[in-house]
């Protein structure tokens, strides 16, 4: 059946219902409706369930006392690694200590070399700064000549086509006033 029809939701209580009559037994509960000796009289009956609950007070004292046992000692191993632990951030602040002044003593000696290393580069990076100018200057005169060369060559280009014109021009003229010769 479909979930949202009413047949199903009463189909599902019903066995729901029939489910939960089954009581099934727990360790953790005591079952005072269990049967007792129905021939002992009721002040005898009473005795019985008192003592029956004494019984389970005295286990539940004992589980108690485990458990208050229990908690001690993680209580205490929980101290002891408490105390572990600070001994070794002790250690490890000590140890963060000594690193810090050989770490300072270290940067200073890196920091006079430094200063002396970035002397250099500014005098290599001058010098390459001035080489660059240099190389900038030739390229733009070299780019300027380049042009200059393209240019000639495209009017000289230009001149050929116009000297080839011409002579085709006058050779096709030349024909046409001399059909003899050309033939």
């Amino acid at each position: 059946m479909l979930k949202g029809s009413p047949n199903w939701l009463r189909e599902h209580m019903r066995n729901h219902i029939a489910n939960s009559n089954r009581a099934e037994p727990t360790d953790n509960v005591f079952n005072f409706l269990s049967p007792l000796n129905s021939t002992k009289n009721p002040g005898a009956t009473a005795l019985e369930l008192v003592y029956q609950a004494a019984e389970l007070i005295g286990h539940a004292d004992d589980y108690a006392a485990e458990r208050q046992t229990r908690a001690e000692t993680l209580a205490k191993q929980a101290i002891e690694k408490l105390n572990i632990a600070h001994d070794r951030v002790r250690s490890a602040e000590s140890a963060r200590h000594a690193a810090e002044a050989e770490i300072k003593e270290f940067s200073d000696q890196v920091e006079t070399k430094l200063t002396v290393k970035i002397q250099e580069i500014e005098k290599v990076m001058e010098q390459t700064v001035s080489r660059m100018a240099a190389t900038e200057a030739q390229l733009a005169a070299a780019e300027q000549r380049a042009k200059t060369a393209e240019m000639r060559a495209t009017e000289a280009e230009n001149a050929l086509r116009r000297i080839e014109q011409a002579l085709r021009t006058e050779i096709i003229e030349k024909r046409l006033r001399n059909p003899a010769r050309a033939a």
